[in-house]
């Protein structure tokens, strides 16, 4: 079940306060968070929020075994995108998934700290992190994306930066991995030098 909505900002600053206390170890820029599959339900839902289609550049921030990429290539008709990875052995895991897929002329993934990856080409970036790096995350997407470029981050919103809508859903495959069916979604635009948010470079507008 899928529930879309504007997120308010009440809703956003309460959420963002209570996962800023979610501290734990090993979780800071230059280090890995935990990796836990998002369903493949769920990453249509962050797809879609995005509304990601022909002409979007896809970057997915801590890709692990490659799935939001290659979906959005394979079934959204995004013109190419990239996972970024600090483990290794999920990296190697993510090639090969997209080669079954028949889709590694258009999907690339990188092993490295995604603090360092290059987010400028992207139109729109998923992001599935915890809670102790949303900050870091947060400062570097604004920084460095172009205006209108959309960003959707699974559960755990950046810390101030109001979303523009947000999505409830639930999975049941979801509770395998963290023990609840229920995911929120946030939707943000990078918003232009007036501080006003507009469609991107490339892709569709939502």
């Amino acid at each position: 079940m899928i529930r879309f909505s504007r997120a308010p900002r009440v809703l956003a600053l309460a959420l963002a306060l209570a996962f800023a206390t979610a501290i734990a170890p090993g979780q800071l820029p230059g280090q890995s968070a935990p990796y836990v599959p998002t369903p493949d339900a769920l990453v249509d839902t962050m797809l879609e929020l995005a509304k990601a289609g022909a002409g979007d550049y896809v970057i997915d921030l801590g890709s692990g075994d490659g799935r939001i990429p290659i979906r959005a290539v394979s079934h959204y008709a995004a013109r190419g995108a990239v996972g970024v990875e600090i483990d290794g052995e999920l990296v190697r895991t993510a090639r090969e998934h997209a080669r079954a897929a028949g889709v590694e002329d258009r999907v690339r993934f990188v092993e490295g700290d995604l603090f360092d990856a290059d987010v400028r080409e992207a139109t729109v970036v998923t992001v599935y992190l915890i809670p102790s790096m949303m900050a870091a995350v947060e400062r570097k997407l604004r920084s460095e994306l172009r205006p209108g470029t959309r960003i959707v981050v699974h559960d755990y919103p950046f810390p101030s930066w109001t979303a523009e809508r947000y999505v409830e859903a639930e999975s049941v495959e979801k509770i395998r991995a963290t023990g609840q069916t229920d995911a929120r979604f946030f939707l943000y635009r990078v918003p232009d030098a007036t501080g006003r948010p507009r469609p991107g470079p490339a892709g569709p507008s939502p």
